[in-house]
């Protein structure tokens, strides 16, 4: 059940004998389900930092002491208790000291599948619970500070979808406590919320986490425009993914405009969402609409295309196809792009007069796209 020795491997190399140290959290919880831990947290019980520096470890952490081995920066910290002083995901007074017992540490956890230790001789430390909650599939929150973190409910969301595959569910006094908890995710950043979601997206059953965001009363309370949840997610990047979801509720423009301020997306998520947006049921009905959103997109512009932006529309279309395929689209846009202007130059054109004969130039391209495929020159 528990590899023992790649477990504590990390703690190799240093003079540790007679300190107490135990493996906690998420790593516990994988190896009980099978998994092979990504990451591997150290807690030290009845020791202090001094024991630490004089064994040449560094101490970090500006809230908690931290303390990161001399060889290969592994970190252990002590064994703590917290305090909340104020509203947000960081407002905590942290207290560690050799008297702070294991059971008093994981009690200050999320989750009862988080809130267990595993020792350097293979005994399991589980005061709350959380192998049988692991058996029968459930998060459940440790204790009533739970409530002191908005975060942790996004978190617990994130789990849902992170092990999609073993069908874990919340447990319903736990999901009260979120659903009360809600209008609290209000406190934290809008970046932290963003890296949850992120990471929601990013895993292999996106779609189980934000089907909680609704029942949990979330996406009302952070984006009360985006309830319809798909199915499926078919595209594999996770601003495809973002794209799929805001998608099928059909936004508009400005909407992705508020929440690409509301929650700081970056420039290169807003052009890519509002793009897919103009282009999702974008035809050949008017040529002039066509060339309208080609220039709001950014198309015809003198600088040369994003290729970036054209790699997430064609892997979106591949996932939920448009009305015109993106690659056909992109076809039309080179050869618009290559719309010649010396000789309009040439003419004496300049300013308006010149702009707007190379905009009807580019509509007599795409107007004979349109009525006649594969006829316009170069196409």
């Amino acid at each position: 059940m528990f590899d023992l020795k790649r477990l504590f491997a990390p703690l190799e190399g240093a003079s540790l004998e007679g300190l107490e140290i135990y493996v906690v959290g998420g790593a516990v919880r994988d190896s009980l389900l099978g998994l092979t831990p990504k990451d591997i947290d150290f807690v030290a019980v009845g020791t202090t930092p001094e024991t630490f520096l004089e064994l040449g470890f560094r101490q970090v952490g500006q809230d908690f002491p931290v303390f990161l081995h001399p060889e290969n920066q592994a970190e252990i910290a002590l064994a703590r208790t917290e305090r909340k002083t104020k509203k947000g995901h960081k407002g905590f007074v942290v207290h560690a000291d050799p008297s702070v017992a294991l059971e008093t540490d994981l009690l200050r956890r999320d989750f009862t599948i988080n809130a267990m230790a595993l020792s350097r001789t293979g005994d399991l430390v589980d005061p709350y619970g959380g192998e049988d909650d692991l058996k029968s599939r459930q998060l459940r929150h440790v204790s009533g500070a739970f409530k002191e973190d908005p975060l942790r409910i996004l978190r617990g969301v994130r789990f849902l979808t992170q092990l999609g595959r073993f069908e874990f569910h919340i447990a319903q006094d736990t999901v009260l406590l979120m659903q009360a908890m809600s209008q609290s995710l209000r406190e934290l950043s809008v970046e932290r919320i963003i890296v949850e979601l992120d990471k929601m997206l990013a895993s292999n059953h996106p779609q189980l986490g934000l089907r909680y965001l609704n029942h949990l009363g979330i996406t009302d309370a952070l984006a009360p425009a985006l309830n319809s949840i798909p199915v499926q997610f078919i595209g594999q990047s996770i601003d495809v993914r973002l794209a799929e979801w805001l998608l099928l509720n059909r936004p508009t423009i400005e909407c992705i405009e508020h929440y690409g301020k509301e929650f700081r997306l970056t420039n290169k998520r807003v052009l890519f969402l509002k793009a897919a947006t103009r282009l999702k049921d974008l035809t050949f009905e008017d040529a002039r609409v066509c060339l309208d959103v080609f220039a709001q997109i950014g198309w015809l512009r003198g600088n040369p295309p994003d290729r970036d932006l054209d790699r997430l529309l064609i892997e979106l279309d591949d996932s939920r196809p448009m009305t015109i395929p993106v690659r056909h689209w992109l076809e039309i846009r080179e050869q618009l792009r290559g719309v010649s202007v010396e000789h309009l130059i040439e003419e004496g054109l300049s300013g308006k007069a010149l702009s707007d004969a190379i905009y009807n130039e580019r509509l007599t391209v795409l107007s004979t796209e349109i009525s006649a495929p594969g006829t316009a020159p170069g196409l």
